[in-house]
């Protein structure tokens, strides 16, 4: 009874090694995949949950050289669904390298990461492996921004014209919330800005906003916009 159960053991431990020791799905689809142009790799943290998209950055060489731009692809069967942003491409870890979150195969949040925070946040939809729709969500939340920095603060500092809206991310705390989430047809937004940063002691502005982006209607709801003081900092 013991040798039996001793037997039992040690498979159970066998299976549990050799599943721990698979390749991911992500990682087999970047491995097993040579269609991908070779002056590109796929960023494995962009891939789909399926695998089968992701984003494409350039493979850094020469420091002078103008690289390809970023691109949203389908790797099996290969194809290329669009370009990501208008100017030259950045590498994985850059500064304003493109960044993904998913909600399932089909739709993927694609934004920017600036300096400070998130640029460019866009919702791609995708369907029979082609680019369905481009909901353009940084447009709208950008205009909230704008007008309160240009109603309260440069009707106040015209001389400050110079700075403008700049996204900021808070990191992770324990009583922080994700910049963006996804919740089933819903994206849930909460994104802070500040026009300096950097702590400059000129004439300071900040303001937040907390939303909900809806996915079916591509339109901002719920939304709870709250400026901040204008101040000099000490």
């Amino acid at each position: 009874m013991k040798a039996l159960i001793f037997a039992l053991v040690i498979c159970l431990v066998t299976s549990l090694t050799v599943r721990g020791e698979e390749t991911s799905p992500g990682q087999a689809a970047v491995q097993s995949n040579a269609d991908v142009p070779k002056e590109y790799e796929v960023g494995e943290k962009s891939l789909s949950p399926n695998g089968r998209f992701a984003i494409l950055y350039p493979i850094r060489a020469d420091e002078s050289a103008e690289l390809p731009p970023n691109l949203l692809v389908c790797l099996k069967p290969y194809s290329v669904l669009t370009r990501i942003g208008t100017e030259g491409g950045r590498w994985q870890g850059a500064r304003g390298q493109p960044l993904a979150k998913w909600n399932g195969n089909s739709i993927v949040a694609v934004w920017v990461a600036a300096r400070w925070g998130m640029e460019d946040l866009a919702i791609y939809e995708i369907e029979a492996d082609e680019i369905k729709r481009i909901q353009p969500v940084w447009r709208q939340v950008y205009s909230l921004f704008d007008r309160d920095f240009r109603k309260r603060f440069l009707s106040k500092y015209p001389d400050e014209k110079g700075s403008g809206v700049i996204f900021v991310s808070k990191g992770e705390g324990h009583d922080s919330k994700p910049e963006i989430e996804f919740k089933g047809h819903k994206m849930l937004l909460n994104l802070f800005a500040d026009n300096k940063p950097n702590l400059s002691t000129t004439p300071h502005w900040t303001a937040s906003l907390h939303a909900v982006w809806n996915l079916d209607t591509a339109e901002l709801e719920n939304v709870d916009f709250r400026p901040g003081p204008i101040e000099l900092r000490p």
